[in-house]
């Protein structure tokens, strides 16, 4: 845990964590071959960091929500959509 304190939060919750959790889901979207899967598996990876990082960092205030959980889903959905049809074209 020594790692995740020396990171600031913002920047986990800005650079890092947007990166992994779009980038997970474009590849799931990519593998499984449907471009629905991607939003999914983008929205339940970052609920689930938000949900943790709630906890972990505000234990006192509770869960709370963020607009990134629609923001996130819809760029994996733009960006899954855009290489299933470069995908068509080979």
């Amino acid at each position: 845990m020594n790692l995740i304190n020396s990171i600031d939060p913002f920047l986990m919750q800005l650079v890092i964590v947007p990166i992994l959790v779009i980038g997970l889901g474009v590849l799931a979207a990519i593998l499984t071959k449907r471009v629905f899967v991607g939003p999914i598996v983008t929205l339940l990876l970052y609920l689930l960091y938000e949900i943790w990082s709630s906890l972990y960092y505000y234990p006192e205030s509770g869960i709370s929500l963020t607009i990134f959980n629609i923001i996130y889903p819809f760029i994996t959905f733009i960006i899954s959509g855009v290489a299933d049809k470069h995908g068509e074209k080979d």
